[in-house]
C-alpha cells in the first residue's frame, strides 16, 4: 500500500513539476512576446517619426516644441509691442508734464516781478494808495496760487518720470524675453531639421538594404551612408527650411530601361552594386529661398534708453 502512494505521490509530484514548467514557459513566452511587440512597435514608430524617437512619457516632441516656442515668441512679441505703446504714452505724459513745469516757472516769474514793481510803487506812495494794497494782495494771492501748482506739477512730472524708468525697463525685459524665445525656436527648428534627415538617412538604408548576411549588408548600410553625404543632407536641409516637399528617395523599377529622372534628381552612389542605376533622390528647387532658420534679429535701438530724464 505504501508503494503504491509512494509511486502516485511521485507520479502526481512529475505531473505537477511538468504543469508548472509549461506554465512558466508559456509565462515567459508572453512576456518575451510582449517586450519583443514593444520593441517592434517603437522601431517602427521610429521609422514613421523618428522625432518621437525614445520620448519620455510626458515630454514633447520636437514638432510640439517648435509649435509651444513660437506661441511664447507670438506672446512676448505682442508683450513687447504693448510695452512699446505703453512706454510711448509715458514719454508724452512725460513731455507735457515737463512744458507744464516750464510754463509755470514762467509765470512764477513773472508774477514775482509784478510784486516787485507793486512792492516798490506801494512804498513810494507810502502806503496810502489803497488800491495799489489791493492790487498787491492779489497779485500775492496769485502768486501763492501758482507756486502751489508748481509745486504740484513738480511732483507729477516726478512721477511720470518714474512711471517711465519702469515702462523702459519693462520693454527690455520683454526684448530679451523675446530674443529668448526666437533662439529657443532657432534652434528646437534646427534639430527637427536635423531629426528628418537622420530620418531620411534610416529610412533609406531599410529601404536598400533588405537582403543578405551580415557582411553584405554592413556594406550596403555604410555605401547608403556614404552616399547620403553631408552636402547632399544641406541640400535636404535647404529643401526643408524653404518650406518646399521634403526631398524622396525613390527606386526605380527593373522594367523601365532608361529611366528619366525628374528635375533635381540625383543618383545615389553609381560605384556601389546597392543602389547603381536604382536609386536616386528627388530634391527641391535649389533657387528658391531658403526659409529664416538663421539667428534671431539683434535686438532693435532701446526707445530712449539713453536719454537723461534731467533734459526733458
Amino acid at each position: 500500500m505504501d508503494q503504491y502512494d509512494g509511486q502516485a505521490t511521485e507520479s502526481g509530484g512529475g505531473r505537477l513539476g511538468g504543469c508548472l514548467v509549461q506554465v512558466v514557459s508559456h509565462g515567459a513566452a508572453l512576456v518575451l512576446g510582449a517586450v519583443l511587440g514593444i520593441m517592434g512597435a517603437r522601431v517602427t514608430e521610429y521609422y514613421q517619426d523618428p522625432e518621437v524617437l525614445s520620448r519620455p512619457e510626458g515630454e514633447l516632441s520636437r514638432a510640439e516644441l517648435i509649435a509651444k516656442l513660437d506661441a511664447s515668441d507670438r506672446a512676448y512679441a505682442q508683450l513687447l509691442a504693448e510695452n512699446a505703446k505703453k512706454q510711448e504714452a509715458a514719454q508724452t505724459e512725460v513731455t507735457e508734464a515737463t512744458k507744464k513745469v516750464t510754463d509755470l516757472q514762467g509765470l512764477v516769474t513773472s508774477k514775482q516781478d509784478e510784486i516787485t514793481v507793486l512792492e516798490l510803487k506801494s512804498k513810494k506812495s507810502a502806503g496810502k494808495s489803497a488800491s495799489l494794497k489791493k492790487e498787491l494782495a492779489s497779485k500775492v494771492a496769485e502768486l501763492d496760487a501758482l507756486k502751489l501748482e508748481l509745486t504740484t506739477a513738480l511732483l507729477e512730472k516726478e512721477r511720470l518720470e518714474g512711471d517711465l524708468v519702469v515702462s523702459r525697463e519693462e520693454t527690455r525685459v520683454a526684448q530679451d524675453q523675446t530674443l529668448t524665445a526666437q533662439g529657443e525656436t532657432r534652434v528646437a527648428q534646427g534639430e527637427t531639421v536635423d531629426a528628418r534627415w537622420n530620418g531620411f538617412v534610416s529610412d533609406a538604408i531599410v529601404s536598400i538594404c533588405e537582403k543578405g548576411n551580415r557582411t553584405k549588408l554592413a556594406r550596403c548600410k555604410e555605401e547608403v551612408r556614404a552616399s547620403l553625404s553631408s552636402q547632399r543632407g544641406a541640400q535636404f536641409k535647404q529643401c526643408v527650411g524653404s518650406l518646399q516637399a521634403q526631398p524622396r528617395l525613390v527606386r526605380v523599377d527593373d522594367k523601365v530601361k532608361d529611366p528619366q529622372m525628374p528635375r533635381w534628381s540625383e543618383w545615389l552612389d553609381q560605384d556601389s552594386s546597392f543602389t547603381k542605376d536604382k536609386w536616386y533622390v528627388t530634391f527641391c528647387d535649389p533657387t528658391l529661398p531658403e526659409a529664416t532658420l538663421a539667428e534671431p534679429p539683434s535686438r532693435p535701438s532701446q526707445l530712449e534708453e539713453d536719454e537723461p530724464l534731467d533734459d526733458l
